[in-house]
């Protein structure tokens, strides 16, 4: 079949062919492209409710900051009736409708209520102790209100503040939250539900728990957000959860910085309105233009491939050994550009193959030509200005690359390379290090072209040397400075992951366990306040310094971020986690001499875990042993404690 043919038929199939997939991939676009826009709306809607949320939970623990740190209240004997009785009146005078209070709790650290304020009285439900060991500092909880039959019909909202003896409980009015609820509706029969950090509910049509309305018949989206506050990978992300022609979709996503999660629901189906029309018009739209493409391709096959058939015939001849046959050169369009400089070629391969030459031997690169039927090996003269060796002959049993000093590091991989090479493998960019005529090691890329005869044979090896020590060097100083931390010296973040996730493989392999200590500096903020920030700095150092030297080589360090450090110590059955946080603490309490003339100690919590399994990954390992570090620093910091996989 000639060309023509043959491009003809070829371009009305793929034509065709692509009109059909155009058609069908346009319908499916089109509707990819609302349900992105669809997404965008509701998952827009969530994110600003969260950020809503956010501010308004931030300015409910401030209020009850602001009522904890009463005196009154703060101090007075939770045994003594009279000044209980003061402490309800310096309550009151904070409850009232310019401060959206509604009622004042305090409780013992038992979780009983020994003093109770508020502006109307309500059966409200109680929170257990669970509950209330569970509540943070500086977030804020659904409180529940109970009607006459003791269910859940309203709600209330409650901010805790912890002091040491008693647990101040500032209650506040639903009424801004349920705006905010309301502001999260949007016009496709979607709406917001709003969950907070013990998993209570608001939503238009249900409070009360998670869990309770989880249980339910036909309350399945609820389960739907569960799993996605219960598994983070199903956050930001639009979840089913009912399918059909009236799919419905839940989008949670959790507040920033607070423990609230907001989720949006929205009808699926609403999202193609418009697309189907939209896909309609383009797809006529593109039938139209492939039919007039298809005409005008037709006509400049037939001219594009005239002129082809004389390059065909002047090829002929050359390739039969007339090297003075050109082609005849008659129009200036690009066919007689490409004739003219086809023939330009040809008249200065000589001349080229003379430039060739000189070129390789004016490069540093080292330019050598493996010839496979006699086995020679031959080098670019300036390979005597790179390398010592001198080969007795050009044999490849006595070329370079069998006597070659090659580092001891890269030998086995080099000579598996080779190997590969002589079976016709060609190499892109494999570098390794040789001895040079100095006597140094030096970082050398070879780079290989295969020529092979009509049967497939290997006929020559055409390669490169090139010199790439200063390159490869540089690359690895750069590794080097981004796998450490840049104040301390020790690993930074990202290496220490990677040197943990390593020390869990060893453990899957049988290895002894291994231990996590997570190492936070108590009150590092008054350093760089009371001193300066130099000083701050020389803490940190001193902090490393002083762990390195009781670890040595048994343990390695990594500053996970701030004031955070990670310490990991290897067999712990030789090496006692116990003692090493001891050891930390001792060393770090004795202190040093700063810049600004003042011997300064430190003290740190320490949350060690001690891992005996691979089956945790390191952001659990991790997380777990900041867990431990933290309760520390919330009975009293300076001091450490211990998890293991047993109890965990």
């Amino acid at each position: 079949m000639k060309i023509r043919t043959l491009f003809i038929f070829t371009l009305i199939f793929f034509s065709i062919s692509s009109i059909i997939a155009y058609a069908v991939y346009c319908s499916g676009s089109m509707n990819q492209i609302a349900e992105k826009q669809y997404e965008k709306l509701y998952s827009d809607i969530a994110a600003n409710e969260g950020k809503n949320i956010s501010e308004y939970v931030k300015s409910l623990s401030s209020s009850a900051s602001v009522v904890a740190s009463d005196e009154n209240i703060a101090n007075y004997d939770l045994n003594s009736s009279s000044e209980r009785s003061a402490a309800a009146e310096a309550a009151k005078t904070y409850i009232g409708s310019q401060t959206g209070i509604i009622r004042i709790v305090v409780l013992n650290k038992s979780g009983e209520a020994s003093l109770s304020a508020e502006e109307n009285r309500v059966h409200y439900k109680m929170f257990d102790k669970d509950m209330l060991d569970r509540m943070v500092q500086g977030e804020a909880y659904i409180s529940t209100v109970l009607d006459t039959n003791n269910r859940e019909s309203s709600y209330e909202l409650v901010a805790p503040y912890m002091l040491s003896d008693r647990t101040v409980m500032v209650y506040f009015s639903s009424a801004y939250l349920d705006s905010i609820i309301k502001a999260g509706s949007f016009p496709t029969n979607g709406r917001v539900v709003l969950v907070d950090g013990l998993n209570h509910i608001v939503d238009t049509a249900y409070v009360g728990t998670l869990e309770d309305i989880s249980s339910r018949t036909g309350y399945i989206q609820y389960n739907t957000i569960g799993s996605a506050i219960t598994n983070s990978s199903f956050l930001n992300t639009s979840r089913p959860f009912e399918m059909g022609r009236n799919s419905q979709i839940a989008y949670t996503v959790k507040a920033p910085g607070c423990g609230w999660y907001v989720a949006a629901m929205a009808e699926a189906d609403k999202a193609y309105g418009y697309s189907s029309v939209a896909s309609s018009n383009v797809v006529g739209l593109v039938v139209g233009l492939s039919v007039l493409f298809i005409v005008v391709y037709v006509i400049a096959i037939v001219i594009i491939t005239k002129p082809l058939a004389k390059i065909e015939a002047t090829l002929v001849k050359i390739n039969r050994g007339d090297h003075d046959s050109r082609i005849d050169v008659s129009n200036k369009n690009e066919y007689g550009e490409i004739a003219s400089s086809f023939n330009y070629l040809i008249d200065n391969l000589v001349v080229s193959e003379r430039r060739y030459r000189t070129i390789v031997e004016m490069s540093d690169d080292i330019v050598f030509e493996w010839n496979m039927k006699t086995n020679n090996v031959t080098f670019s003269n300036n390979f005597n200005k790179k390398f010592s060796y001198r080969p007795p002959s050009d044999h490849f049993t006595d070329s370079f690359f069998i006597k070659g000093r090659v580092h001891p590091e890269d030998n086995e991989r080099y000579r598996k390379d080779l190997t590969k090479l002589e079976k016709g493998e060609e190499f892109k960019d494999n570098t390794y290090r040789w001895k040079n005529v100095y006597g140094d090691y030096i970082w050398m890329a070879m780079k290989t072209s295969t020529i092979r005869d009509n049967d497939g044979n290997i006929i020559k090896i055409i390669g490169v040397l090139s010199d790439v020590d200063r390159a490869k060097k540089g690359e690895m100083q750069l590794i080097q400075r981004a796998s450490y931390d840049a104040l301390t010296g020790v690993y930074n973040r990202e290496t220490i992951e990677n040197v943990i996730n390593e020390e869990i493989q060893k453990v899957a392999s049988g290895n002894d366990g291994f231990a996590i200590l997570f190492v936070d500096i108590d009150d590092f903020k008054i350093y760089n306040d009371q001193y300066s920030h130099a000083t701050g700095d020389q803490v940190l150092k001193f902090v490393t310094d002083s762990i390195g030297e009781i670890t040595g080589d048994f343990g390695f360090t990594g500053r996970y971020g701030g004031d955070e450090f990670i310490v990991c110590i290897r067999n712990c059955s030789t090496n006692i986690p116990e003692n090493v946080a001891r050891d930390i603490l001792a060393k770090l309490k004795a202190g040093f001499d700063c810049d600004m003339d003042a011997h300064l100690s430190v003290s740190v919590s320490i949350g060690v875990y001690v891992v005996s399994s691979a089956e945790k990954t390191v952001e659990e390992i991790i997380s777990i042993a900041d867990d431990a570090m933290y309760r520390i620093k919330k009975n009293g910091k300076s001091s450490f404690g211990i998890v293991s996989d047993q109890q965990n």
